[in-house]
């Protein structure tokens, strides 16, 4: 949910709703769950509860709590009531070509790898979803151990994505 906020946009805390290939480079760990990959190159989706931004931002105040390990590792425990997921990790070499498919339905969700499945999922996230291609170096770690950290790695080179084709498919 967006407010807009004179020239900026002011965006109000929502929970995960996501499907995604994505990369996780140390120290990032992007997972609730410590039966799951998080970190490295990762097909996984996230399915939130559909609790209203203003009920979220109302926790807030409980921020400065996650600098408490024992209490950190105790609301991630809780996030797991409202935040369900599933991940695998992919074994490819990410500097090839590669073809990589979504199949995503209401009910679930399949990943396929040069037109081999890697995960599929009855983890499927409340819509709609748009589409992103990125390269960044933040990082973010809530890992088992409760601590959150968060920032930003050196760049030790170039960095791109290149993508030839895009295609959509919807079903009526």
């Amino acid at each position: 949910m967006t407010l807009l906020s004179g020239a900026e946009v002011l965006r109000l805390p929502a929970l995960p709703n996501a499907v995604w290939f994505f990369h996780a480079t140390p120290p990032s760990y992007l997972s609730l769950r410590d039966d799951l990959p998080a970190q490295g190159w990762l097909a996984a989706t996230f399915r939130s509860a559909p609790l209203p931004p203003s009920l979220l931002a109302l926790s807030a105040p409980a921020l400065p709590l996650l600098a408490v390990p024992p209490t950190a590792r105790w609301l991630r425990r809780q996030a797991r009531r409202f935040v369900s997921q599933d991940a695998t990790q992919i074994a490819v070499d990410v500097t090839l070509w590669h073809h990589y498919c979504l199949d995503w339905q209401a009910t679930q969700v399949t990943f396929l790898v040069d037109d081999q499945v890697v995960l599929e999922t009855a983890v499927s996230p409340l819509g709609p979803l748009g589409l992103v291609v990125w390269v960044d170096n933040q990082y973010f770690n809530f890992d088992p151990t409760g601590r959150v950290r968060f920032g930003k790695l050196p760049s030790l080179g170039p960095a791109w994505i290149e993508v030839r084709e895009l295609l959509c498919l919807t079903s009526p």
